[in-house]
């Protein structure tokens, strides 16, 4: 059976309810994903899904970067594919982790030109030798089970098609219809985890026990079920606290010590953190849910679970004041910490929302954090550190939360309101977001 008979009956296999629809390749210009663009091409006939591409630009490696979204611009244009080239903001906010926000940007661009086009899922190219590299990295960082089953095949919207399949193959197939890629010159880099894996840890694995690639891959299949059924055992008796949502310590205290622990995990999961929690971090959870002492830990990066009383809180990292950052009408601003601010912008995953006025819009509107003992006037007078804390903002934001000011005049304050002269009462007014971090 040739490569792409192998790849059309695999892929509709895995995704039988994606047969006969368009989808998105996350085309990077390596040899992965260019491999996918081209097997997704020869498949139409048997799948029946026409592929689009897009590119994310991260503006982080210079010409090399140009380079291959020139190259990728190319190739779409060749094979008479459509193409969209995306463009990332390289600077990630303070108080996030740069790869975190990176990885998070990237996978939100990306969904939004799936919808743009219209196609049913986005694809990646991660590859049989991407998930061993992970299942190993995985492991001897000390992440659990969750983590160690490694790269999903499916998650929501994002699909990863050649997963069995590994990189030399699709390689070698490449060179034998004449096609090219891209190198990317960091993969090379010596002092990169993965990158010692692939050219040291595995080689010598391999050599020694041949299969090594494809039983780490088989392995983790195997544990990604097994997590997909405990994940659903776990949904279905506890909760866990989200940033301004405490949820109740019961239902945690009462699970069995290893769903206790897949708790912890799967909290983590949800967290820009650079490792996860270490055992000392888990034991020192598990005594927080059973005794209170510790009443908080330190997950990592100043993410910090809290017990007060019955109630668990995740604390996140206190974010510091910001100088204003002025915007015009519409605009999308990403602001410290974290947060998206649209002002007559929509996306998709806005935590408050509201309307403001059109009289608004000739006014010179900015973005500020609240101030020291700040009032406002357009809420009773209310004072605003308390109105934020009723409103479920936590203490390790209230000084750096973002409010949009028009000449001293707050106009909106998120999860608060609207000041009382500026509210939207029509069609046309200016709709306002912010999102939150996490």
């Amino acid at each position: 059976m040739t490569l792409p008979e192998r790849f059309s009956r695999s892929f509709a296999q895995a995704f039988p309810d994606l047969v006969g629809k368009p989808v998105l390749v996350a085309l990077s210009g390596g040899s992965d994903s260019v491999a996918l663009l081209h097997l997704l091409l020869t498949a139409t006939a048997r799948l029946g899904c026409r592929p689009h591409a897009a590119h994310v630009h991260h503006h982080l490696r210079g010409a090399e970067a140009d380079a291959d979204a020139e190259f990728c611009t190319a190739l779409c244009r060749g094979l008479d594919v459509p193409f969209a080239l995306l463009h990332l903001d390289p600077t990630p906010p303070r108080g996030t982790s740069p790869e975190a926000w990176w990885r998070g940007q990237r996978y939100r661009l990306l969904e939004a030109e799936r919808e743009r086009a219209e196609c049913a899922a986005t694809a990646t190219a991660h590859t049989l030798d991407d998930q061993a590299e992970t299942v190993l990295l995985k492991l001897l960082r000390g992440s659990g089970p969750a983590g160690v089953a490694g790269i999903r095949r499916r998650r929501g919207a994002v699909i990863r098609p050649v997963l069995d399949l590994r990189r030399e193959e699709l390689r070698a197939w490449l060179r034998s219809r004449g096609a090219t890629w891209r190198e990317d010159a960091s993969n090379l880099a010596a002092d990169r985890p993965r990158v010692r894996l692939r050219r040291h840890v595995l080689p010598l694995l391999t050599q020694a026990y041949p299969a090594t690639v494809e039983q780490l891959g088989a392995f983790a299949a195997m544990l990604a079920e097994d997590e997909t059924f405990l994940a659903g055992a776990l949904a279905s008796s506890a909760a866990w606290p989200a940033v301004g949502h405490p949820v109740e310590s019961g239902p945690v205290v009462a699970l069995a010590p290893a769903l206790r622990r897949r708790w912890v995990m799967a909290l983590a999961a949800r967290l820009p953190l650079a490792e996860p929690p270490s055992r000392v971090q888990l034991a020192a959870v598990d005594r927080l849910l059973r005794d209170g002492d510790p009443a908080a830990v330190d997950l990592g990066r100043r993410w910090v679970l809290r017990r007060r009383g019955s109630r668990l809180h995740l604390s996140p990292p206190p974010l510091a004041p910001f100088a204003p950052i002025a915007v015009t009408v519409p605009s999308v601003t990403v602001l410290p910490g974290g947060f998206v601010a649209r002002v007559a912008a929509t996306g998709g995953g806005a935590a408050h929302a509201a309307t403001l006025s059109r009289r608004a819009e000739g006014l010179a509107l900015a973005w500020r954090p609240t101030l020291a003992g700040e009032r406002w006037p357009g809420y009773g007078n209310r004072s605003l550190y308390r109105a934020l804390a009723a409103a479920g903002v936590p203490a390790e934001w209230r000084r750096a939360w973002p409010v949009l000011d028009a000449g001293g005049t707050i106009l909106w304050v998120p999860g608060v309101g609207v000041h009382t002269e500026w509210e939207g009462c029509g069609v046309h007014d200016i709709g306002l977001e912010l999102e939150v971090p996490w």
